[in-house]
């Protein structure tokens, strides 16, 4: 057990861990939680799509003279959601091949960040299952020149493990986005970034209501 963890253990796993970006996901939650977290490999869907060219730039655009209120978080994961589900289609729509501009600004956005780092240099997307998982579970791998980054949203209220193989690299890095305790309005959103190391050999740890970028 790593130091961090013990005294993680120590304050019975439930303070929050405000120097999140030295620590591996699993300290984010309590030691049991994350431990009996229930593990699921990721295969492709049947397909490779194209990546609408508009979208990266769409998540890019100036929030100047935009005044909207960031919608809720589950609003945000669930919006996050419908757009792999939009993006795995042979034609997308163009104006459908962007989040809604409420969740983009105000500038600097979760959202635009996850997003623009997982399509950054993509030209191809595959959507990825999680058979046996809960179906609030749902991701998809960006291919592009330099390999493969994968996005994954977990809108359930469990943690789960995704074991990701082939799809990232080992020397992958780890954007992790869930939503602190507060009630915030925008809400406040924790951004835990490390690369991957032992403590991700038996899966990567979502925990509950939370946006991955690996890659």
């Amino acid at each position: 057990m790593s130091f961090a963890l013990f005294r993680l253990t120590r304050a019975f796993g439930l303070r929050p861990v405000l120097g999140a970006v030295a620590l591996s996901a699993a300290t984010l939650l309590p030691p049991a939680f994350a431990q009996t977290a229930p593990s699921f490999i990721a295969g492709p869907d049947d397909l490779m799509r194209v990546l609408p060219a508009q979208l990266l730039p769409a998540l890019q655009a100036p929030c100047h003279g935009v005044k909207v209120a960031a919608p809720a978080w589950p609003a945000q994961l669930d919006a996050s959601a419908a757009l792999l589900v939009t993006l795995n289609q042979a034609a997308v729509p163009q104006q459908q091949a962007m989040l809604p501009r409420a969740m983009l600004c105000p500038a600097p956005s979760t959202l635009a960040a996850a997003w623009s780092r997982a399509a950054d240099q993509a030209g191809n997307l595959v959507k990825l299952d999680f058979p046996g998982a809960p179906s609030l579970v749902s991701g998809a791998s960006f291919v592009g020149p330099q390999g493969s980054r994968v996005l994954l949203v977990n809108r359930s209220a469990q943690a789960v493990r995704v074991k990701l193989g082939t799809w990232v690299s080992k020397d992958a890095r780890l954007d992790q986005y869930t939503q602190s305790g507060s009630a915030a309005s925008p809400p406040s959103i924790r951004h835990l970034r490390r690369a991957l190391g032992a403590e991700d050999a038996d899966g990567v740890l979502l925990p509950p209501m939370s946006l991955s970028v690996i890659g």
